[in-house]
């Protein structure tokens, strides 16, 4: 999946990034976990196959159809059973679980477009349970772009954690207040 992911110029989350990702989620053990913006399913199937470990499902948004249908082949491809795949705007798609009353999530994992971090960010919180955590990927190298999303912290006073596993890159970990 990586290789084609390089070869065809499709952004996925680095070694460095999944095994961090891998070594938190194995601390948290969160059993419920979102994904906003699967890409071809790299981080998806990193955070899935962590899951499995201790009966964890892993729920994931992806707005391209074309690379959300590509993520569907390698999660069957690679039998994970534990990883419901949505197509859409994952903006419509919270608002409408927050609308029907649908189960919140212990963890969301956001890498989807960095100029709308800050919105997937809010939507997020309505969906994460008390005491859950919000992971961000890419945050230093696409900072130019996400200046509402650092400008939102700020007003909100949320403190957070970044983590510099991937070279000129980071991850930031959010425990909400």
């Amino acid at each position: 999946m990586r290789q084609h992911a390089l070869a065809n110029n499709i952004p996925v989350i680095s070694p460095q990034n999944a095994l961090f990702l891998t070594q938190l989620l194995m601390q948290l053990r969160p059993m419920r976990v979102l994904e906003i913006g699967s890409a071809i399913g790299v981080s998806s199937a990193v955070i899935a196959h962590g899951l499995e470990a201790w009966g964890g499902h892993l729920t994931t948004i992806e707005i391209s159809v074309p690379t959300q249908a590509a993520a569907q082949a390698n999660f069957a491809a690679l039998e994970l059973r534990n990883i419901r795949s949505q197509c859409g705007d994952a903006r419509a798609i919270i608002a409408d679980w927050v609308e029907q009353g649908e189960p919140r999530f212990d963890c969301i994992f956001i890498d989807a477009q960095k100029s709308q971090t800050h919105v997937f960010y809010e939507a997020a919180l309505s969906m994460l349970t008390r005491g859950g955590t919000v992971i961000i990927d890419d945050v230093w190298k696409y900072r130019q772009k996400m200046p509402l999303f650092y400008a939102l912290l700020n007003t909100k006073r949320q403190a957070y954690s970044l983590h510099f596993v991937d070279g000129m890159d980071a991850t930031m970990v959010i425990q909400p207040r």
